[in-house]
């Protein structure tokens, strides 16, 4: 019996130089080991910047340079991959090891039909052409889940939803019957119902034709439904690894607890994660004064600060010459309201209608019919200028994309302040200042205000968004997605944060996401949605433990179950 691994990579170092001299070099892969056998899920788990793309491209030797692979050894089929020259790897790829990427939607041509991207993937690694090529991509689909297999030849990607042009990718990545697979995040982007779906296909690929896959995420929870072993990385370094059992229950190195520690639980809600924070929150005596000098009116408690009444939003398509006026409709007649202090979550699948309640309620978006009351008033039948303005700024949201959300020419002071300076809250003599306050309140260096946004990451720039929000001394924020791109350590950094500002000075939120288990950390109460509709709403222990509609308890199964740290 060959007990030979199918992969195996001893020592790897690649670096990438930080001057001009090559004297200063991070080291993106330092001394890393793993290895394969054939039809093993193996995954790869850690924040971004560990180093796990990096494997993956070291392996189909797609390294970008500068990037330099310094030292040690990938053995695939028992020969070697160091060295080989592009014609060799490109004999390999697709042939021999298939890739899956990330964005399907990026992966695919979009020029090009699904059949002619499949049938060159064929006729690139096989024999077989015409007639032949277009029945085997027919039978490629299929063994990817693709619905509907022949029809969908014709279509182009933009025709198709994430989840199916994700198993297209997986058809393509598997024409040539390749030895091994290296998917790269395959599941970010996509809902928890069709995440799922594709984990399924993931499974009965590897289980059904016996192909290996490297599976890259940084999702605990699909490491915990998918992988048989798992490899943990911190900044290109090996820091442990096991059965995935093991590592995910009961972990032998503290960055792999916290890791385990940060992943929001859907069991159970938990006050705040418990983590070893390191916030810099010295100093926040001025912020805070900022914040809590906001006169406060209309406190009754007994008067939601929100209330929803029939909200509904139709998008129109004006007619053309080859094609006729469209009507959709995003929302339909939805009602819900949200008392002061309260976290209020929307949940619900990409196209359900839950950031476009979010931009009715802010005014980005018209109201079709329904109203919005706010501090007791129609925002409709607001016609004085001022009363609308102050109503609307003190309605502010935290967008979802930290890096589109920010202007890329501003410091990230003047991203704070400029908006306070337009609308007179502040002059320009303390807009720095001010800007400084609030960078520490939520947890950033005060002297990092002069510094560009390409400065921070994305969790830091989350933060700076929170504190761009906060400085209009808001009642009400809109929270569009705000952990979605962002590592599991960081987002529970960042719930702990949302969580403390709300206690401090008694804000109010509209949570939006699809992660089932962000919401049951977060929200004191929750609404479910589909296509546009409210299909149920209740306390948050009613919708996670007693769901009375039978789609909630669809998006309740299809969630990746990680059960959290054993007890000791």
């Amino acid at each position: 019996m060959n007990n030979t691994p199918l992969l195996k990579i001893n020592n790897l170092t690649v670096t990438y130089p930080l001057n001009s001299e090559g004297s200063d070099v991070l080291k993106a892969l330092d001394n890393t080991s793993l290895k394969v056998n054939s039809g093993q899920i193996v995954g790869i788990v850690g924040e971004s910047g560990a180093g796990k793309s990096t494997i993956g491209r070291a392996i189909l030797g797609l390294l970008d340079p500068p990037a330099k692979l310094v030292s040690g050894e990938i053995r695939f089929l028992g020969n070697s991959l160091v060295g080989l020259s592009e014609a060799q790897f490109e004999s390999l790829r697709g042939n021999q090891i298939g890739y899956i990427y990330q964005n399907p939607m990026t992966a695919l041509n979009p020029v090009l039909t699904i059949g002619e991207q499949v049938i060159e993937a064929i006729e690139a690694n096989t024999d077989m052409r015409g007639k032949n090529a277009q029945e085997y991509a027919i039978q490629l689909l299929e063994r990817a889940d693709v619905s509907f297999a022949k029809d969908r030849l014709q279509k182009y990607p933009h025709q198709l939803s994430g989840g199916l042009c994700q198993r297209i990718v997986f058809a393509i990545a598997i024409a040539a019957k390749p030895k091994l697979i290296i998917a790269d995040e395959p599941t970010t982007a996509l809902d928890v119902t069709v995440q799922q779906s594709v984990l399924q296909t993931l499974i009965k690929l590897s289980q059904q034709e016996q192909i290996a896959i490297i599976l890259i995420t940084h999702d605990i929870g699909v490491i915990a439904e998918t992988c048989d072993y798992v490899y943990v990385l911190r900044y290109g370094k090996h820091v442990e690894q096991d059965a995935t059992n093991k590592v995910l229950q009961r972990p032998t190195q503290d960055y792999t607890r916290s890791l385990m520690a940060s992943v929001p639980l859907i069991e159970k809600r938990l006050h705040r994660f418990a983590l070893n924070e390191e916030d810099n929150l010295e100093d926040t005596s001025t912020g805070l004064h900022y914040l809590q000098e906001k006169q406060t009116t209309q406190d009754s408690t007994n008067e939601p600060l929100l209330e929803v009444r029939n909200l509904s939003k139709i998008f129109i398509t004006p007619s053309s010459l080859l094609k006729a006026k469209q009507s959709f409709t995003a929302v339909k007649g939805v009602n819900f309201t949200v008392q002061r202090g309260e976290t209020v979550g929307i949940v619900g699948e990409s196209g359900s209608g839950k950031s476009t309640i979010g931009r009715m309620i802010l005014g980005l978006e018209d109201i079709t019919e329904g109203s919005v009351i706010y501090r007791g008033k129609d925002l409709k039948l607001i016609t004085d200028s001022a009363e609308r303005r102050a109503h609307c700024l003190s309605m502010q949201c935290i967008f979802q994309d930290p890096y589109s959300s920010l202007n890329p020419r501003m410091s990230a002071g003047e991203n704070i302040t400029y908006g306070l300076k337009i609308h007179n809250f502040i002059d320009n003599n303390k807009a720095k200042t001010l800007a400084q306050d609030l960078m520490s309140l939520v947890g950033l260096k005060r002297e990092d205000a002069d510094k560009l946004p390409h400065a921070f990451s994305g969790g830091e720039r989350q933060r700076i968004g929170i504190a761009r929000a906060l400085g209009y001394r808001p009642d009400f924020i809109f929270c569009d997605e705000p952990t979605s791109a962002l590592d599991v350590s960081v987002q529970a950094n960042l719930l702990n944060l949302l969580k403390d500002l709300q206690e401090q000075f008694s804000l109010t939120l509209l949570f939006v996401s699809h992660d089932l288990a962000v919401i049951r950390q977060m929200c004191d109460r929750v609404i479910v949605m589909k296509d546009g509709e409210a299909l149920e709403n209740g306390s948050n222990d009613n919708i996670f433990e007693q769901p009375k509609h039978a789609y909630t308890r669809s998006l309740l199964d299809a969630m990746p179950k990680f059960q959290g740290l054993a007890q000791s």
